[in-house]
């Protein structure tokens, strides 16, 4: 797998005019498969969506046109086998092939989110997994989000708070930040913030929204994460 990594790099590169950012996404993305395989992680998704948007049953997603902003390679929305459409809206997503997203039950849509390729109020579900740090253009994104998203439908989102910006994740996102730009005027069903913590296994950032969590440590200054699901009206 780390031989075919490697020479999926250099033949991308040959093929691609060079995006710092984009590259640097694309390099994460071959380490991983290299240590962790190509299959989909379609039960790791279903347990930290539902519970990012704290949603109890799956039937909340029956027949909807779902979008997840930013979907990666590793399959986001196999899980959602009872939904009219599954979307993963990415700029990598031709580029993903390599990984063999074209098996994943879901269709990888290639745009960026300044720029959705979707109709006005089209969407039911827009999913936001800790990527819209990771965008261009912060203020057109929310907006592109806020029109293809229906009304009455739901943004379903984690969020990094407080962290300092990089090369892949350009925009440190606070609550006054989103609040202003993506959430102002929809209703709020589930708002939670805990502190994440400095870890890589996959639900160690955000072991606190899974056991106790002190009060001396929400205050606590430091990365936090922000879990939600806000209708839009």
């Amino acid at each position: 797998m780390a031989i075919k990594a490697r020479l999926a790099s250099i033949i991308d590169r040959l093929i691609h005019k060079p995006v710092p950012k984009l590259d640097s996404e694309l390099e994460f993305w071959r380490g991983w498969f290299a240590e962790h395989g190509s299959e989909p992680e379609t039960e790791y998704y279903r347990k930290f969506m539902m519970d990012m948007g704290n949603v109890a049953d799956a039937a909340f997603f029956d027949d909807k046109i779902c979008l997840d902003i930013g979907c990666g390679p590793k399959g986001s929305l196999t899980w959602l086998t009872n939904v009219k459409v599954a979307i993963g809206l990415d700029p990598l997503a031709d580029r993903y092939m390599e990984f063999g997203v074209a098996d994943h039950n879901m269709i990888y849509l290639q745009a960026e989110s300044e720029k959705i390729p979707l109709p006005g109020n089209y969407v039911d579900i827009v999913f936001s997994m800790n990527s819209l740090d990771h965008v261009d253009n912060l203020d057109q994104s929310c907006k592109e989000i806020r029109r293809v998203l229906k009304k009455g439908g739901y943004l379903i989102g984690s969020f990094n708070l407080n962290e300092p910006k990089t090369v892949n994740e350009p925009w440190t996102l606070t609550e006054s930040i989103l609040e202003e730009k993506l959430f102002q005027g929809w209703s709020r069903e589930y708002y939670e913030i805990r502190p994440k913590l400095n870890s890589n296994e996959h639900f160690g950032p955000y072991r606190y929204f899974y056991e106790e969590c002190s009060e001396e440590l929400r205050q606590a200054v430091g990365p936090k994460a922000l879990w939600c699901r806000f209708k839009k009206k």
